[in-house]
């Protein structure tokens, strides 16, 4: 996809003759949207959204970018709060974008053709049951990369962190006899966060793993196959490698383990204001939302075992 932004700002210029303003807004937009569909925009909230691309090589396929991926991020710009005039200028750059593609015969299909305004509406966090988490983990650990992965997916896991506070983590801040880890949130705010025991043994495996292959440990916690600090982007495509492997049809992130754990913290008795303070919320508000899904898991649970509401749902199978 950014070569094709590339592409459509060279056309912008040296056809076209738009004023430099322009193209750079459009290419702001452009790159706005390639964020969101890649999943950075963590800070808004864009695991909300369903969104279907193909991620290859840090970049996004064009030709996988649907009419529906589109109206997903209509959906983010919308409640983002942006005012009119720039959610007006960011869809006008979609469509000029995806028009140009089009009429270039870069993709076959223009999936901005016909995009609607969409519906507001409040969505509830995508999260894995426990079941999903161990498949993803169903791998053998054969290569360096292998016990990096673990590692890392069980940390994701264990401690609720925010892809780029486990990106930025450093030898230094685990303290692997108290199980904890010291994270840097938004705005530099720094807090611990906690790891149970199997997952401090997979760490130790993973860097035991690393000291045969560099010799030494760097400051990074998860690095590369090349011994540097890996970058959040490389973190997301390991998420999404794995989860893919595993079968996972829908998309998951590394935002989703971190509902996957609030979600799980509060279904077993945890208190709000205690997962408030491991997620590293400001606002309570912010933390809320995941009781709207054990509520609504309650809910699940109930119909299914309460014997008048098994009753009831026997008696609408006859009927």
């Amino acid at each position: 996809m950014l070569n094709e932004i590339d592409q459509f700002m060279s056309y912008l210029q040296y056809e076209r003759n738009v004023s430099d303003n322009t193209i750079e807004a459009y290419n702001r937009d452009l790159i706005g949207l390639y964020k969101f569909l890649c999943g950075d925009y963590e800070r808004h909230a864009t695991w909300q959204y369903e969104v279907k691309v193909t991620v290859h090589d840090d970049d996004i396929l064009i030709e996988t970018i649907s009419k529906d991926d589109l109206t997903s991020y209509l959906e983010f710009i919308f409640d983002s709060g942006l005012k009119r005039s720039s959610i007006e200028r960011k869809i006008a750059a979609v469509k000029t974008f995806f028009k140009f593609l089009y009429n270039r015969d870069i993709i076959a299909r223009n999936p901005a053709g016909r995009i609607i305004y969409p519906k507001k509406g409040k969505r509830l966090p995508r999260f894995l049951h426990l079941k999903e988490v161990n498949n993803i983990l169903k791998f053998e650990d054969v290569t360096f990369i292998d016990f990096r992965d673990r590692a890392l997916l069980e940390t994701f896991y264990s401690t609720g962190s925010r892809v780029a506070e486990l990106a930025a983590a450093r030898i230094t801040d685990i303290d692997m006899e108290s199980g904890r880890l010291k994270v840097y949130g938004k705005g530099r705010e720094e807090r611990f966060v906690f790891i149970t025991e199997e997952t401090l043994q997979t760490i130790d495996r993973y860097l035991k793993e690393r000291i045969k292959k560099f010799r030494v440990l760097s400051e990074p916690l998860f690095v590369n196959n090349r011994g540097g600090g890996i970058t959040e982007r490389g973190i997301f495509g390991i998420v999404v490698k794995r989860a893919r492997a595993a079968g996972m049809l829908e998309r998951v992130t590394p935002h989703t383990y971190r509902h996957s754990f609030a979600t799980e913290m509060l279904n077993q008795g945890a208190d709000l204001r205690a997962v408030q303070e491991m997620l590293g919320h400001r606002s309570l508000s912010s933390t809320q939302v995941y009781t709207h899904t054990t509520k609504e898991r309650l809910k699940r649970v109930y119909d299914q075992t309460h014997p008048h509401a098994l009753l009831h749902k026997n008696k609408k199978k006859s009927d």
